[in-house]
């Protein structure tokens, strides 16, 4: 797949998402101003956005996107890769946001909150992609799937005081999602 390609996706999937982004951002900043110091709050509200805006991308919300990115020459994990771009973008967009806001009230270890933050909710997103192409029971499952590893990271870092470790988990369940959902991708619209 061309760059052209891959930036026309993600170009018009985030402006067919530009109010769940905006919102998502203004309440990761809105949180960021006054929620108290510590990883909890970036890392869940963060990972909940995630999980929203990968949603966002399910098929049928924006019928005409779907019907261009079926008509065009791509193969299942070439569109995974475009599509999970944007969640993921828009997702590390709230997260920057909510360091800002930290940033301005003065909040202590504003950096590391937001190395740790920023690859939980990417794996986390990334994750939740998979349950946009199902229904019923296996939705809930990568959803909840997509929660428990939220919870994974939040007690890596906390309990067993280990940002490598989470890092390590986060960048392992991340590429393990995309992989998956390029396969899935593949696997129901075959070109």
């Amino acid at each position: 797949m061309s760059a052209r390609v891959l930036l026309a996706i993600v170009r018009a999937r985030l402006y067919a998402q530009r109010r769940v982004i905006f919102y998502s951002c203004a309440a990761a900043f809105v949180a960021g101003l006054f929620e108290p110091a510590g990883i909890a709050a970036p890392l869940f509200l963060c990972s909940l956005l995630g999980i929203a805006i990968a949603l966002a991308q399910s098929p049928g919300l924006h019928p005409h996107l779907d019907w261009c990115e079926q008509s065009a020459p791509l193969f299942g994990r070439h569109l995974a890769r475009a599509k999970a771009l944007v969640p993921c973008l828009a997702a590390s967009l709230a997260v920057l946001v909510f360091a800002c806001g930290e940033a301005l009230r003065a909040a202590p270890n504003v950096t590391p909150t937001l190395a740790v933050a920023l690859v939980a909710v990417v794996a986390t997103t990334l994750t939740a992609l998979s349950a946009t192409i199902r229904r019923g029971w296996s939705r809930v499952l990568y959803i909840g799937l997509a929660a428990l590893i939220s919870g994974a990271a939040f007690a890596l870092v906390t309990t067993a005081h280990s940002v490598a470790a989470e890092i390590g988990f986060c960048v392992l369940v991340a590429f393990v999602a995309v992989r998956q959902f390029g396969e899935a991708l593949g696997r129901y619209d075959p070109i």
